[in-house]
């Protein structure tokens, strides 16, 4: 890998520049990461870059016995900066969508002694931000191992709810309410291993969701207890540098 010392610079100026669209609630988080990473990359003599792609399976898990859970295939689509060579930082930023499905037999509210077939499925439109440290475990020339692992900041920019009931389906007005329910940033802990050859790069990564995305309201009858989003990754990047 080339030695880059002035584009490090460069390259955390456009990266602030880019991130300063998004929500304003999330910007004290952001600026610590980015001031985190500006230093970090003073303190290491290589610079990578390049852009990845991945598939996804996510799935909902809640602590109420009663729901049966359903993953649900995804996709995220960004890039990636990679500090370092042997012992490296690896910052990525890419839009991603995720979610899952949660189905459960309750009882009719109107009929209290039957019960009625509740299925949701739940779609997120996310920006995510992985800050990963890695160690490379076998480094010939053209080809290396890698273990990664770190914290993700996810930031929900829409959210999709698909609800029925005895396979009906609710109207979107009735799961209006929902939405509040829904955390808009949620954190994670990323951890997998990846391969390296000549410019392409591969990873299988494990997402981990750390906190509850939801939290009930007044608004709505239904709970889902402790909910949590896991994902499950596997990625294939071009490295430019």
């Amino acid at each position: 890998m080339k030695k880059i010392y002035y584009r490090s610079i460069n390259s955390w100026y456009f990266t602030i520049f880019v991130l300063l669209i998004f929500k304003n609630n999330y910007m004290k988080k952001i600026i610590f990461f980015l001031s985190f990473l500006f230093i970090s990359s003073m303190a290491f003599s290589q610079l990578g870059f390049g852009f990845k792609g991945a598939f996804t399976m996510s799935n909902l898990t809640t602590d109420v016995s009663d729901y049966t859970e359903a993953a649900k295939a995804g996709y995220q689509l960004g890039a990636f900066v990679r500090i370092g060579d042997k012992l490296h930082l690896q910052p990525e930023v890419y839009f991603a969508m995720r979610g899952g499905d949660l189905s459960a037999d309750l009882t009719d509210p109107l009929d209290p002694l039957n019960t009625v077939e509740l299925k949701q499925g739940m779609t997120l439109n996310t920006i995510d931000i992985p800050v990963l440290v890695g160690y490379k475990i076998f480094d010939p020339p053209t080809l290396n191992v890698r273990l990664q692992a770190g914290p993700v900041l996810s930031m929900v920019m829409n959210k999709k709810f698909d609800v029925t009931l005895d396979g009906v389906e609710v109207p979107e007005e009735t799961t209006k309410n929902l939405e509040d329910e829904f955390k808009d940033a949620n954190w994670g802990l990323q951890f997998g291993a990846g391969v390296d050859f000549l410019f392409l790069t591969v990873d299988v990564r494990y997402e981990l969701g750390l906190n509850d995305i939801y939290e009930k309201s007044d608004a709505t009858n239904v709970d889902y207890g402790s909910l949590k989003n896991n994902m499950f990754v596997v990625s294939v990047g071009w490295k430019i540098l």
